[in-house]
C-alpha cells in the first residue's frame, strides 16, 4: 500500500515536471525551474528509499547515502520556491548562495563514504538491507548520523516557519479587492504546499522514532508502516495536486507589481513591491487586438508572438487569459476561430466553399482539429449545427 502511494507520486511528479518544462513553452518562470528542480528531488530520495525497502539496492550501492545531503536542500529550495511566487522573482539573488551551505558541508561530510572501495560499500549496503534501523544508526560520514538527523530536524522546522512567515507578511501586506481572487489562488496553493512540508517531517520524525525504539525490529511492521503511509500521502497528495489544478500551472501563480526605490539611508535602497492595478487596459488591448487585426487566422500563431504584438510579457498574458477569459491560450484561439467559421457557415457560403476550406481560412490545420474545437465550444458537430440552423 505505502510503496503503490510512493509510485504514485513519483508518477505524478514525473506528469508535473513535464509540463512545468516541456508544456509551458513561453509561459515558463524561475518560479517553475524551481518547482521542477524540488520535485525531480523528491523523485530522487523516494527512488532511494524504494531501493532500499525492496532490497534493489544491492544491485546499486553506489546510490547509498546519494540522497541524505539532497535533504539539505529540500527546505530551502521549497523556501525560495515560495518567495520567487509571491514576489515575481526572477532569478536567484547573490546572498541566496547561503542557503546552500548546510548541503555543500554534508556532501564534504559524505565523501570518504562515496570514495570507498565498491566491495566494502556493498557489505555495509547488505547489512542495511537487513535491518533497515542501520540506516540511522551506522555513520557513514565524517559526522555521527544522528547529529545529521538532529541538523536536518532544525533546518526543516526553521524554513517552514520561514514559509509561513512569507506567506503571512505577504496576505497582510497585499490587500487588493481588483486581484483577490488571483491572491486567493497562489496563497491557498502555498499553505497546502507547506502543510504536505508539516506532514512529511511529522512522518520521517515518527518513522525514525520506531525504528530507533524496536530496533529495527520486524515484529512492529505494522507500526512502520504508519509513518511510512504518511509521508507517501503527503508526496503524492503535493505532486497530484498541480494535476488537479492546472491554473496554477498555466497562469498562475502571477501578481502583477511595481517597484519603487524607497531610501533606507543615505547609502542604501531597498526595492518594496506592491500590486498596482487590475487588468482592465491589457484585457481591452487584447480583445480590440484579436477584434481588428485577426491573428487566429494564421495557423502558426503562438502565444510569444502575440506577446510581442500587444507588448504584454507572455507570462502575464497567460495569466490573464487563465484568470479573466477562463481559456488557455489555444482554447482561446480555438474559440476566435469558431467564431469566425459560425459567422460564414451559412447555406449561401457553402455553395461556392466547404466546410473544410472554411476552417482552413479559419486558421485550423487539420479537420479533426476543427471539430474537435467546434464541438468544444457548441456541444455538436459542424454538420449538426447546419442542420438545427437552417
Amino acid at each position: 500500500m505505502v510503496q503503490l502511494f510512493f509510485l504514485g507520486g513519483m508518477f505524478s511528479a514525473f506528469l508535473t515536471v513535464y509540463l512545468l518544462l516541456f508544456n509551458k513553452k513561453e509561459t515558463k518562470s524561475y518560479s517553475d525551474y524551481l518547482l521542477a528542480i524540488l520535485f525531480g528531488l523528491y523523485i530522487y530520495c523516494t527512488l532511494l528509499y524504494l531501493l532500499i525497502y525492496s532490497g534493489f539496492i544491492n544491485s546499486v550501492p553506489f546510490l547509498y547515502k546519494t540522497g541524505a545531503p539532497l535533504n539539505f536542500i529540500l527546505p530551502p529550495l521549497a523556501y525560495l520556491y515560495i518567495r520567487s511566487v509571491l514576489y515575481n522573482e526572477k532569478k536567484f539573488s547573490k546572498w541566496d548562495i547561503v542557503h546552500y551551505i548546510p548541503f555543500i558541508l554534508f556532501l564534504i561530510n559524505y565523501l570518504p563514504f562515496y570514495l570507498i572501495p565498491i566491495n566494502e560499500k556493498a557489505e555495509i549496503v547488505n547489512a542495511v538491507v537487513l535491518d533497515q534501523s542501520l540506516i540511522y544508526k551506522n555513520n557513514a560520514g565524517v559526522l555521527p548520523e544522528y547529529i545529521l538527523f538532529i541538523l536536518r530536524f532544525f533546518q526543516t522546522i526553521i524554513y517552514l516557519v520561514f514559509n509561513w512567515g512569507l506567506i503571512k507578511k505577504y496576505k497582510k501586506n497585499n490587500i487588493s479587492k481588483q486581484v483577490q481572487d488571483q491572491i486567493t489562488s497562489v496563497i491557498k496553493w502555498l499553505k497546502f504546499f507547506n502543510w504536505t512540508g508539516v506532514v512529511n517531517l511529522g512522518g520521517s520524525i515518527l518513522l525514525i522514532l520506531l525504528m530507533l525504539v524496536f530496533n529495527g525490529s520486524f515484529i512492529v511492521a505494522s507500526l512502520n508502516l504508519i509513518p511510512g503511509l504518511i509521508i507517501a500521502l503527503s508526496f503524492f497528495a503535493i505532486s497530484s495536486y498541480l494535476l488537479v489544478n492546472p491554473q496554477v500551472l498555466f497562469g498562475l501563480p502571477f501578481v502583477k507589481y511595481t517597484e519603487l526605490p524607497s531610501a533606507i539611508s543615505d547609502d542604501e535602497v531597498q526595492k518594496i513591491h506592491f500590486i498596482t492595478e487590475d487588468y482592465t487596459k491589457e484585457i481591452e488591448h487584447i480583445r480590440s487586438y484579436f477584434l481588428e487585426h485577426k491573428p487566429y487566422l494564421k495557423s502558426s500563431i503562438n502565444i510569444n508572438q502575440v506577446s510581442v504584438e500587444l507588448g504584454i510579457p507572455a507570462r502575464e498574458l497567460s495569466f490573464i487569459l487563465n484568470n479573466h477569459f477562463g481559456l488557455r491560450f489555444n482554447d482561446f484561439v480555438n474559440n476566435h476561430r469558431i467564431t469566425y467559421v459560425t459567422e460564414r457557415l451559412n447555406p449561401n457560403y457553402l455553395k461556392n466553399y466547404t466546410i473544410e476550406t472554411l476552417s482552413l481560412e479559419a486558421g485550423f490545420t487539420s479537420k479533426s482539429t476543427f471539430n474537435a474545437a467546434f464541438k468544444k465550444v457548441h456541444n455538436c458537430t459542424p454538420s449538426e449545427y447546419l442542420s438545427n440552423s437552417f
